[in-house]
């Protein structure tokens, strides 16, 4: 495999694990629990999910690179001194790269309900969230059934922002992976992606076949996030 290919991934959302988990789209909503299937906001949720029908475009893009090692930190593609992406990428000899995107078609919906319901526009932000996390999920899991059959695992990923790795780096991720033109994501000023519901990430590759890789948010010290979950 070269390390200088960029390979593309899509998903219709009819494979494993694209199922929507609406425990983390309450979640990502504020709510606590889950409502009634019967109740108004419920109702409301359906209808967001009925109104997406075919509205998502899950795409990845990545490169699988090596790496090595100097003073206990990794020497990246990219120039970096954060010890949480070091610890995070411990015993790891190659790492993965990736973006990915579930489209535009939900921002459009966002922006029209922030105009029409603020409720109804909350449940849209949540239920992208949810879609973008899922959709790394699902290539975090199936990065990880290829590499078993070398004897690697990967670990959890680490993205741009995350803990002391400054959210400018993600202008390496998108030097690094072409991210516009591979699957259309475009990073402004401020340094905010477009499609909103987008992520860059990182994880290695470790010669440490058995047990289970930590959730990322195992690896993150604010524990006070509102969106801290260590319970998958």
């Amino acid at each position: 495999m070269s390390e200088n290919t960029i390979f593309l991934k899509r998903y219709d959302g009819s494979e494993k694990g694209f199922a929507i988990n609406e425990k983390e789209v309450w979640r990502y909503s504020g709510y606590l629990g889950l409502p009634n299937a019967d109740s108004e906001l419920s109702k409301l949720f359906m209808q967001c999910v009925e109104e997406l029908k075919g509205g998502f475009s899950y795409k990845v893009c990545y490169r699988r690179m090596a790496i090595g090692w100097e003073n206990g930190m990794p020497v990246l593609p990219f120039a970096s001194d954060s010890k949480g992406l070091a610890k995070c990428l411990k015993g790891s000899s190659e790492v993965i790269l990736f973006a990915a995107t579930i489209g535009l078609t939900i921002d459009r919906l966002i922006a029209k309900y922030q105009r029409l319901s603020a409720t109804k526009a909350l449940l849209m932000q949540a239920y992208g969230a949810e879609r973008i996390e899922c959709l790394c999920d699902v290539f975090c899991d199936e990065m990880q059934n290829r590499i078993q059959e070398e004897n690697l695992r990967c670990t959890p990923r680490f993205s741009p922002g995350y803990g002391d790795l400054p959210l400018e780096k993600q202008i390496d991720f998108f030097q690094l992976l072409d991210c516009n033109r591979q699957i259309g994501i475009s990073l402004n000023q401020s340094l905010l992606m477009s499609p909103s519901k987008s992520v860059t990430a990182i994880m290695g590759l470790t010669a440490c076949p058995t047990g289970k890789a930590k959730h990322k948010c195992e690896m993150c010290n604010n524990i006070t996030c509102a969106y801290r979950n260590d319970n998958r």
